[in-house]
């Protein structure tokens, strides 16, 4: 099962797309940051809008996650 391993993979969340970078630099974690552009006002509480993705991860299965299914919005590049 391909995605079997991500289950003991770390997802980080974060304010600003600026403390995504800010963190990853300076814990050398790699990864993609997924900024989103419509997430909804009440979906903050469950879904964050900012995620640093293991380095692990492509874009198409980050694209695919239920962190980011059905957002919009700018991946970064490690």
């Amino acid at each position: 099962m391909e995605n079997a391993g991500w289950f003991m993979l770390t997802f980080r969340s974060f304010n600003t797309v600026q403390d995504a970078r800010d963190y990853r630099h300076a814990h050398g974690t790699g990864g993609w940051i997924f900024a989103a552009d419509n997430a909804p006002a009440d979906r903050h509480c469950t879904v964050p809008s900012i995620v640093l993705f293991p380095p692990e991860m492509t874009p198409a299965h980050i694209l695919g996650h239920p962190l980011t299914r059905g957002l919009s919005g700018r991946l970064l590049a490690p």
